[in-house]
């Protein structure tokens, strides 16, 4: 096991040289028993191809890391043992039959006769919470993903792309070539834990009656509009009313969610924690209390009950009854007030909290929204038409927002990050990104999109592996992405380097046109 460094809170650990299942199975093993007995600076260990990314605090000592990996590797070989999973396949529903047939040479009897009869071996969890890849695809399926995914997957579609096969465990995006449906469960956000797969699992598919062949399906259907939200404690009486909000652009986050990358999810998270720390102590609240976040776009809300509230954050100019709003703000809200939140801040994310902290889903230690896992929080993003309930956290006395001066930053139109050698360091790649002037383009809870010259690279792709917090990722396009919270837990491009984890929260604070300096850490 060789061990790589990619920033100040990320190791790899390099098992192999090429994927297999004898891969699969060590590496699952090893994950196991890392978390098993992780240290509670670990905050993440992650599958991916041919590695384990290992994810801890800033200043965790070296020491301490190496003797919990000499202590867990023995752990991991005694249980080296795959669970077994069986999945019934309707083949031929919702498939791509004629382009399939057309792609590989082969009938569509072969092709279903191929795919069943093979065994697969689990890689990793990855893409959406949940996603199996599976190695042992036959080479006579091997085929290239589609060229431009589709808007829509529909749960439990069965795919193959590349030399891998896999499920979709809910509906998505994908660019994957469609075999056929299951009906077999992959991920439960009512459940924990979420899905029992994991990497080294052995999976055999079965053929079930299911409808004839059919030609390619057509688009599928947009996905239903958004339900009422349910609120974290049920009894909880509604607070607040959402008469505006956006879409995806609002939702309940509280600190970061640990230790659940292996199943796919998001360690979701406040994206500026200190301002959320300073609208939570504001209201009298934990520092980690349910809060709103809200990224630039405009919200409005109505009070349904006296509350007292803080406001922080640098996205948004705020009006109460039509009065401005100074942020930080702390203030009575009275009965029937509307609170009305639009862009014109010098940052880009600003947050509300009510005295007792807003009522939200707790999970696995966390109460913040993973919108693509469907968990915490609220489940997904806030929406028109939504109430939410106040919590039953106890809070204090709510303070000035001045007596947290402290926690009241400074949003510059001219941001320097410290970056470190990624897992794909490339002294003249690393040179380029930390001699260019760069400007944000694009920005939501999965990451910032940096603007400037393209920038060339010895190698735009690798196997998949798990994608560090901070991560600098290069596409084919050469326009960088630095990677936040909702990332995925696993990905494919190249990363070069890796902004320090402890200065994320100013770049999620750069709206976009922000000019942005990548400076080598010293």
């Amino acid at each position: 096991m060789r061990i790589r460094e990619a920033g100040p809170a990320a190791w790899y650990l390099d098992l192999a040289d090429a994927p297999s299942p004898e891969t699969a199975l060590a590496i699952g093993a090893l994950q196991r028993a890392l978390l098993a007995t992780a240290p509670a600076t670990v905050r993440d260990v992650v599958p991916g191809y041919l590695n384990v990314l290992v994810e801890f605090r800033p200043g965790t000592g070296r020491g301490r890391l190496e003797r919990w990996l000499a202590a867990a590797t023995p752990q991991a070989e005694a249980a080296a043992q795959p669970a077994r999973h069986t999945v019934p396949v309707r083949y031929g529903e919702g498939a791509d039959v004629s382009e399939l047939q057309a792609r590989l040479g082969l009938p569509w009897e072969r092709i279903v006769a191929l795919h069943a009869a093979a065994r697969y071996t689990v890689a990793f969890l990855g893409f959406t919470p949940g996603f199996p890849y599976l190695l042992g695809l036959p080479p006579e399926l091997a085929t290239p993903r589609r060229d431009t995914p589709v808007r829509r997957v529909p749960a439990g579609s069965v795919a193959i792309a590349g030399d891998q096969a896999g499920i979709y465990p809910g509906a998505s995006p994908g660019g994957w070539w469609l075999l056929g449906r299951t009906d077999q469960r992959l991920f439960d956000a009512d459940d924990w834990p979420p899905t029992a797969w994991a990497a080294g699992d052995e999976v055999a598919f079965v053929p079930e009656p299911g409808p004839d062949p059919e030609p390619t399906a057509g688009p599928a259907p947009a996905p239903p509009g958004p339900r009422p939200l349910p609120l974290g404690d049920p009894s909880a009486d509604p607070a607040l009313e959402v008469l505006e909000a956006w879409p995806a652009s609002a939702s309940i986050q509280a600190a970061p969610r640990w230790r659940v990358g292996h199943y796919g999810m998001a360690q979701a998270g406040a994206l500026d924690p200190l301002a959320a720390e300073l609208a939570n102590r504001a209201a009298g609240n934990a520092a980690d209390a349910p809060a709103l976040e809200l990224l630039t776009l405009p919200l409005r809300l109505r009070a349904l009950r006296p509350l007292r509230a803080a406001l922080a954050g640098g996205g948004h100019r705020a009006t109460l009854a039509g009065r401005p709003l100074r942020l930080p703000a702390v203030f009575d809200w009275p009965r029937s007030a509307e609170l009305e939140l639009a862009p014109g801040g010098r940052g880009a994310a600003s947050y509300l909290a009510l005295a007792g902290g807003i009522a939200a889903q707790r999970v696995a230690g966390s109460a913040s929204t993973d919108a693509r896992s469907g968990l915490g929080g609220g489940r997904r993003a806030i929406a028109g038409g939504d109430l939410l309930g106040l919590g039953r956290a106890p809070s204090g006395t709510a303070a000035a927002a001045g007596a947290h001066a402290r926690l009241r930053p400074h949003y510059p139109q001219r941001l320097e990050l410290h970056v470190h050698p990624g897992p794909q360091f490339h002294p003249e790649l690393f040179a380029r990104l930390t001699g260019t002037r760069f400007r944000v383009a694009a920005a939501d809870r999965t990451g910032v999109r940096l603007d400037g010259p393209s920038l060339p690279q010895p190698e735009a792709d690798v196997l998949s592996e798990g994608s560090p917090w901070g991560a600098v990722q290069v596409p084919a396009d050469g326009r960088p992405i630095v990677l936040l919270a909702d990332r995925g837990r696993t990905g494919g491009y190249a990363k070069p380097a890796v902004v320090d984890v402890r200065e994320l929260w100013r770049l999620a604070q750069a709206p976009v046109g922000t000019e942005v300096w990548l400076t080598p850490a010293r």
